[in-house]
């Protein structure tokens, strides 16, 4: 049969080769047609023949050929006319570069998503991203710009302050003029002409840096901080319908969580196969038999009751909160320095209604307040109650182990924000129970034991997160109008939404809410503010650390940690500003910079708004360093001052009892 077919193949050879070669010629000659094709380009608003030969990779000579005798080098371009490229030309091929570290499921398929929307409208433009795992972004954004390869958008973060102001001067292009300009992409809804910073909820007032004067990166996203919870398992394990409304409520399903045993599914198995062995052997004793028989059938059903006895030991029971060292942090803000609010009124000196670590030390120096001030004891039982709940040694736990924890089912509630919200949601599903949302469980004003602290909850000011910044070199102006224009495309309204959907985040445009899970956040635009610090840096925050970790496993006593830390806060404390305070002159350097770039701006700028813009930010920037001496040195006399023994300053605050009756009133 094979010798058949070759014998026809060569028979036939001739025309096998020229039918080979004509159907070659004929792809080739299509193909050539296809690259002949006729394109055109259509002028924007302010394009130049030389723009747009650059944008082709052609010459302004041979576009005018192409066009001829319609348009020469001297004709002005209108928006909307049409030109004929040379045969051969395409758009030039611009590719940029977006880099951050936000590694939850949905954040890269967005960006991907409105990138080939992006692309639709701009068919040259590519936008590759790169996701840099979070702990090691810090030292990849160093390395990116001391290198001189920074991506186009770079997000802005993980990076110590005082060293990305020194970027932003060096490496990123201001944004000012997109952020107070409408955004292109608005022109087709309610945000037509309305400045770009005016159609989000925070007015991005974090990308704004003052040591700068400038807007420096652009928000997508707004994140809030809330406690989630197993609905199943707390229907489940407490008989909840719904979350616990208030701190006693939330101790109470504490208590009824922990007493149940963590029984996960091959462990179940196991126990179902001893359980069986245990009616087997029951059964086969009802039946009856000799006597050697049935003491044969009860050493067994003995056996399998020790085993079973021995496995239940080594079960671990269930953790009501699922809490790491980082989610510590965020309910220690929401839910436990909510009763020590009062403190203001005694040690909030500069009247800026916060306490900061030294008007908190000065406070401690001068035993106006100590750790058996009322409000501050009172946040030391919650923490106490609280960490009971929690798994053993948790304050070395990370982020992820909080999350898989509550993931497994072995945890009910955890702490997290909006980041986590999508992926939560998802791997309930999979998981087979159903998370929802709840306020952090602050004790009512009613509480017996700490109702007289509570003023309200704790105030949220949710900045506009998932910032971008530009740090394209001028020398490729065409990459840096892409990436800035693609960052612009990112914020417009309808993309904005599409994009935190697929995220599951919420969306930075104003009256926009997040999806699913994510409309029971609302800010706390109405709460206070903690009124105890003790970062006052060097030893002395060291040595709190240790011991408030101890503390909160449950090593110490309160009694141990007050004894131990007080007296060491009060003896160090004083040297510890000294050292962390002594250079805080070094930033007029970056003040005297600024000045200077901002007055050659001013009078070398030709138009009359920017020109006003720099000498007002001009007269800023030369009134800071006057500003921050005031600031430090009544700051640094209170320090000195509390060094002596007699010293004793006023409260910060003293209400009469007229204007305490209006208070309660207007309550």
């Amino acid at each position: 049969m094979l010798s058949k077919f070759i014998a026809k193949v060569k028979e036939y050879l001739g025309i096998i080769i020229i039918g080979g070669a004509f159907v070659t010629a004929t792809i080739i000659v299509f193909t050539a047609q296809r690259g002949s094709e006729e394109t055109v380009h259509i002028v924007t608003a302010g394009e130049t023949l030389a723009k747009i030969a650059d944008t082709y990779e052609t010459t302004v000579e041979k576009i005018c050929e192409e066009n001829y005798p319609d348009i020469s080098e001297k004709y002005v371009l209108e928006a909307g006319t049409k030109i004929k490229i040379p045969k051969n030309r395409s758009r030039k091929i611009i590719t940029i570069r977006l880099a951050h570290w936000q590694l939850e499921p949905g954040v890269r398929d967005g960006i991907n998503f409105m990138a080939k929307e992006y692309q639709k409208l701009h068919p040259n433009v590519r936008v590759v991203q790169n996701a840099v795992p979070e702990t090691t972004y810090g030292q990849w954004f160093v390395t990116q710009m001391v290198g001189g390869t920074p991506a186009d958008l770079m997000e802005i973060g993980k990076v110590p302050y005082s060293l990305l102001v020194t970027y932003y001067m060096r490496y990123f292009t201001p944004l000012t003029e997109y952020v107070t300009q409408p955004n292109p992409y608005n022109a087709n809804n309610e945000f037509a002409g309305i400045p770009l910073r005016d159609t989000t909820k925070d007015g991005l007032k974090n990308c704004y840096i003052p040591e700068v004067q400038e807007y420096m990166g652009i928000g997508l996203s707004q994140f809030l901080v809330r406690m989630y919870y197993n609905k199943t398992l707390l229907k489940q394990l407490a008989g909840y319908d719904r979350a616990p409304k208030d701190w006693r409520e939330f101790l109470d399903v504490c208590e009824k969580i922990s007493k149940h045993k963590f029984i996960n599914r091959v462990t179940r198995k196991t126990l179902d196969e001893c359980d069986q062995g245990i009616r087997e052997c029951r059964e086969r004793l009802q039946r009856g038999g000799s006597d050697a028989a049935m003491a044969q059938v009860n050493a067994k059903m003995k056996e399998i009751i020790a085993k079973t006895n021995a496995l239940m030991a080594t079960i671990p029971y269930y953790v009501p909160v699922a809490n790491s060292g980082v989610q510590m942090g965020q309910v220690e803000h929401n839910m436990f320095n909510v009763v020590t609010s009062r403190g203001r009124d005694l040690i909030d000196f500069n009247h800026d209604c916060s306490v900061s670590t030294t008007e908190t030390y000065i406070g401690f120096k001068t035993k106006k307040v100590s750790l058996d001030f009322p409000p501050y004891r009172a946040k030391f039982a919650l923490v106490s109650n609280f960490c009971s709940y929690c798994i053993p040694g948790f304050t070395g736990l990370t982020r992820d182990d909080g999350v898989l924890l509550f993931v497994q089912q072995r945890g009910i509630f955890i702490s997290t924000g909006t980041w986590d919200a999508q992926m939560l949601e998802e791997q309930a599903k999979d998981n087979g129970f159903e998370v929802a949302v709840m306020e952090f469980p602050i004790p009512s004003k009613d509480d017996p034991d700490f109702g007289r602290f509570m003023e309200g909850p704790a105030y949220e000011d949710p900045a506009t997160g998932f910032m971008f910044g530009c740090p394209t070199p001028e020398n490729e102006p065409e990459k840096r109008k892409a990436a800035i224009d693609f960052l612009l495309f990112l914020t417009g309204k309808e993309n904005n939404i599409k994009l935190n959907q697929m995220i599951g985040w919420i969306p930075c445009v104003s009256g926009a809410e997040g999806a699913g899970i994510l409309k029971q956040f609302k800010a706390h635009s109405e709460g206070v503010t903690p009124a105890l610090n003790f970062g006052i840096g060097g030893e002395s925050i060291i040595k709190w650390s240790q011991m408030y970790a101890l503390y909160q496993v449950g090593q110490i006593s309160f009694e141990k940690m007050r004894d131990e830390f007080t007296p060491y806060y009060i003896e160090r404390g004083y040297n510890d500003y000294l050292t962390a305070t002594k250079n805080w002159r070094r930033s007029m350097l970056t003040d005297e910079k600024m000045m200077s770039m901002l007055r050659a701006r001013a009078f070398t700028s030709t138009n009359d708004r920017q020109n006003s813009e720099y000498w007002t930010k001009y007269r800023y920037v030369m009134l800071r360093p006057l500003t921050r001496e005031v600031d430090v040195s009544f700051e640094q006399n209170l320090m000195k001052r509390s060094q002596q023994k007699d010293f004793m300053p006023p409260n910060a605050y003293e209400y009469s009892a007229e204007a305490l009756q209006r208070i309660k009133n207007r309550r």
